[in-house]
């Protein structure tokens, strides 16, 4: 695996990290972006609304897949309930 270099980006006073984001996400990181329990995302892979690679018993997911199924989720305003 490469390792990724540590940017840092500097703004008049402060200096800030970019830190690399990982390709690759655990059920319990993709569950922390969703603000949701981890048996919610074993529900969605269940219904297969989230496509995920299998590595023996560890399930991952690639973080552009998380993101497409956040936007396919999204509710335009003119459909929200009332």
């Amino acid at each position: 695996m490469k390792k990724k270099k540590l940017q840092l980006t500097e703004k008049k006073d402060t200096v800030s990290a970019t830190v690399p984001q990982p390709e690759f996400l655990t059920v319990e990181e993709v569950a922390n972006l969703l603000r949701v329990t981890k048996m919610t995302v074993y529900r969605t892979i269940d219904r297969g609304e989230i496509p995920y690679y299998r590595l023996g018993r560890l399930k991952r997911f690639r973080r552009s897949d998380v993101e497409d199924y956040l936007t396919r989720c999204r509710v335009p305003h003119d459909q929200v309930e009332k």
